[in-house]
């Protein structure tokens, strides 16, 4: 977890915790009747969703944009995010605003009351910060998950939340109140506009037919597979004549990249880790037939797009974040103590054993799978 990431979630549980259980007392003595209000269809002009976190967040929160969006084609749909999401509101159209809540929060209050939202949808599943921006848009209609006491009484509607869920159908909930009972099949074809995404660098041949991208991850030890495993997959694929392998991945993942690509001497392997914006890495992603990588933002992106995908997990749930059946495979390996990770806190451990026993040949058996 990166430093600014930490601070963040520091400030919202000494600060945002504070405020949304003031909020909620003065909510209280501050209304009569029912702690609701009815949902009138004719009167939504405006969503709001807030939506803080990673990449992978916003990646499973599209289809259930899309699915409002569908249902009610005419209202105004805005974004309250981080600024690291903002390149992946910009590669859709669901989105007819968007707001960052780590730019200028002081600001973002005044905005958030002058915007006239009929309705907030809180997607955050346990930070306190949101529920607050959500109060603050004083919007009629504030739907959130009920999973903390001090959080629940800034919501007029309470969804429960499944810890078990996808992801994806636990956001999808979250719009029944609005749309109905819920669509079960949600998809990403079409929601990202690959038309946009172009990607151009010297030694790279986007047109060859065989590229498979690989994120070797090394910016977490609770997600870091060996180098040395990453080696072999690789060595693997050169066997079966793969034109090219593109490495991807962030700055941080660099120096063991290259420990592999200098491991590997083929010039069929070329490494852009740190070398690219995440619209450029999603240019590269839509071109390629396999991807193979950790449980990452990067990883639901690449499904998003619609490739096939071998992911591995370790203390996150596969049931939860994990690509549908149909398009991608989970790796993961039992052991007592996983999946640990819960609202992006993972238990403390020395050993990383749920990583350390995937083996070779269970990640190579669902690469197989996909080489046609």
């Amino acid at each position: 977890m990166k430093i600014s990431t930490q601070i963040l979630k520091i400030v919202d549980r000494l600060i945002g915790g504070s405020f949304a259980w003031i909020l909620g007392w003065w909510n209280f003595w501050h209304t009569d009747g029912p702690p609701f209000v009815e949902i009138s269809h004719a009167n939504i002009r405006h969503v709001l969703f807030i939506r803080p976190g990673g990449i992978g967040d916003l990646v499973m929160l599209l289809p259930v944009v899309a699915r409002l969006k569908r249902v009610f084609p005419s209202i105004k749909i805005s974004l309250l995010g981080e600024r690291r999401n903002k390149a992946i509101a910009s590669m859709t159209s669901l989105f007819d605003e968007v707001l960052l809540y780590d730019e200028k929060p002081i600001s973002l209050f005044l905005r958030l009351q002058r915007m006239n939202a009929d309705i907030v949808i809180d997607t955050e599943q346990f930070h306190y910060s949101s529920a607050v921006f959500a109060f603050m848009s004083k919007a009629p209609v504030r739907i959130g998950f009920k999973t903390s006491p001090i959080r629940n009484e800034l919501y007029t509607h309470l969804i429960d939340y499944s810890m078990s869920a996808h992801e994806s159908d636990a956001f999808n909930l979250l719009v029944d109140p609005i749309c109905g009972s819920a669509q079960k099949d949600l998809s990403w074809e079409g929601l990202l506009e690959t038309e946009k995404l172009s990607i151009d660098y010297p030694d790279l041949d986007v047109n060859q037919k065989k590229i498979i991208c690989v994120f070797p991850y090394f910016a977490s030890k609770a997600k870091t597979w060996p180098a040395g495993r990453w080696t072999e997959i690789l060595r693997r694929l050169l066997a079966r004549d793969i034109e090219k392998i593109v490495l991807i991945g962030g700055k941080d993942s660099g120096p063991a990249s290259e420990r592999i690509l200098h491991a590997l001497n083929d010039d069929r392997v070329t490494s852009l880790v740190g070398k690219l914006s995440l619209s450029q890495t999603a240019a590269i992603l839509n071109r390629c037939n396999l991807y193979i990588g950790c449980d990452t933002g990067v990883s639901h992106l690449a499904t998003a797009l619609g490739k096939k995908t071998v992911v591995l997990f370790g203390s996150s749930d596969e049931r939860k974040w994990g690509p549908p059946t149909h398009k991608g495979s989970a790796v993961s390996c039992w052991v007592p103590c996983r999946p640990c990770s819960i609202f992006g806190y993972e238990k403390k451990c020395h050993t990383i054993d749920c990583m350390d026993r995937i083996s070779v040949d269970a990640v190579w058996k669902e690469v197989e799978r996909y080489l046609v």
